[in-house]
């Protein structure tokens, strides 16, 4: 067995959502508190170029760069994000375990790539996903050597496949990578090591009496000659997921790029819990203190992140915006099984559903669920009750489809008295509705005088014709 860990070094910088909306050539840096001061702790691109780094006193970095960004760093949106990227991992394979404090996430990987079609089918599909962060893979058998290969950006072509390797596989790279105290590395360094394997050239109780017990636990750990503690991830039961905007945002269009990252979490989400969503709530909060809930409906469950981004999208474009948006939520509480769509042999008939599906769901979103309408047939066969709505609040009778003898397209609403030229065909008798006084009918195919295709009935009981419709 395989751990693939995914490292995510900028995650302190990317789990704010405002870094998403800042201009590419705004500085830009998260900062953490130290008893009364604040250094940096990360640093965009911008800010690093212009020679800020990691450690930097604040006053010194704004001294430096005076347009510089300055974020407090937030451990919970942290691990918020960590947990979506969990999610995304789960498709790969199982178990998968998380740590805030390393920044990172990682699989087990085994028998799932059979699934994918071997090993590189795996990393095909894993690098034809990859999320919205900078991510820096490495993979080995135990969660230490796959992290301090990930740390050295080794990637996913080079993995390390059995525990006897693991030593020659990190034998040449720098000692700073190594799970050691910084007081272990001074040491390390100070008696003139540079490389991790002249570290394991030393004899094991020499090291030891040096080190202590907690960096040989570590070493041996990462060898794979002592077990690992991890915890195993499991999604939440209930989704809930926040974007924060640095400015209020007054422009539906600002809010699709970060809903479009958070609707793709979302998805990963639905897929590592195998199910599917029918409704969820998007809720958008101003410079007052509540937020305005919308309510997002589907008309069949889906994880599908394209199908969600486009409904949301028709939603947002009947929202006003008047104070600008400073946070967006998504909430999810119900989750139904997820199906996958199926084709029959020689004809595309599901497919071509599912889209006429989505086309009256992005009507609905756009003009509101009352202004679309599913016509269905009704088991009364009477013609002015043999139509109904198949909508969410249909009756049971009403069921799509046609089951009943053809009816013309256009009803008169009030029968008018006729004598047809022509009867055409046998007559469809209705005795339907004789609670209500309605009499039985005869009712035929017919011609009027002026050559027009009609539908006539005979009252029978007077006898008389009535014209109740036309087919052209």
């Amino acid at each position: 067995m395989s751990w693939i860990c995914a490292l995510f070094p900028d995650l302190p910088l990317e789990a704010l959502g405002q870094l998403l909306t800042l201009a590419p050539d705004r500085p830009a840096a998260v900062c953490e508190h130290s008893g009364r001061g604040r250094w940096l702790h990360g640093l965009n691109a911008e800010a690093a170029r212009r020679g800020l780094r990691r450690g930097m006193a604040l006053p010194a970095a704004v001294a430096r760069v005076p347009e510089l960004l300055a974020l407090t760093r937030r451990p919970a949106a942290e691990r918020a994000a960590l947990n979506a990227l969990a999610c995304w991992l789960y498709r790969f394979g199982t178990p998968v375990t998380v740590c805030p404090q390393r920044q990172a996430v990682w699989v087990q990987v085994g028998p799932s790539a059979h699934l994918f079609g071997g090993w590189d089918g795996l990393v095909g599909a894993l690098l034809a996903d990859l999320p919205a962060y900078r991510v820096q893979f490495g993979v080995a058998p135990t969660l230490g050597c796959s992290l301090l290969l990930a740390r050295a950006d080794a990637g996913l072509q080079q993995p390390v496949r059995e525990t006897a390797d693991i030593a020659s596989a990190i034998g040449g790279l720098p000692l700073g990578l190594l799970p050691f105290e910084d007081a272990a590395l001074r040491l390390l360094a100070g008696a003139g090591l540079r490389r991790i394997g002249e570290v394991l050239a030393l004899p094991a109780d020499a090291l030891g009496r040096r080190l202590g017990g907690t960096a040989m636990l570590a070493l041996e750990r990462l060898l794979g000659r002592a077990p690992e503690a991890w915890e195993a991830f499991m999604p939440a039961a209930r989704y809930r997921r926040r974007f924060e905007f640095g400015d209020p945002v007054a422009s539906s269009e600002a809010l699709l790029f970060p809903l479009k990252m958070m609707l793709g979490e979302f998805a990963a989400y639905l897929r590592a819990r195998d199910c599917a969503v029918r409704e969820f709530v998007l809720r958008l909060r101003g410079s007052g203190r509540r937020a305005r809930a919308q309510p997002i409906g589907l008309m069949s469950p889906t994880r599908d992140p394209v199908r969600l981004l486009r409904v949301v999208r028709e939603q947002l474009e009947r929202i006003t915006l008047a104070d600008g948006v400073l946070e967006l939520r998504l909430e999810a509480d119900r989750f139904e099984p997820a199906a996958a769509i199926q084709d029959d042999l020689f004809g595309s008939s599901q497919v071509l559903g599912q889209r006429l599906l989505e086309l009256r769901e992005r009507l609905a979103a756009r003009l509101g669920a009352d202004a679309v309408r599913q016509i269905a047939v009704s088991p009364d066969r009477r013609p002015e009750a043999a139509m109904a709505d198949a909508g969410a609040d249909a009756g049971p009778g009403a069921v799509p489809g046609s089951h009943h003898p053809p009816r013309p397209p256009w009803l008169l609403a009030q029968p008018q008295r006729l004598r047809p030229a022509r009867l055409l065909g046998a007559p469809e008798r209705i005795e339907l509705g004789w609670w209500e006084g309605a009499a039985a009918r005869d009712y035929f195919v017919a011609q009027d005088r002026a050559g027009r295709l009609c539908w006539v009935y005979r009252d029978l009981h007077d006898g008389a014709f009535y014209l109740h419709g036309l087919w052209q």
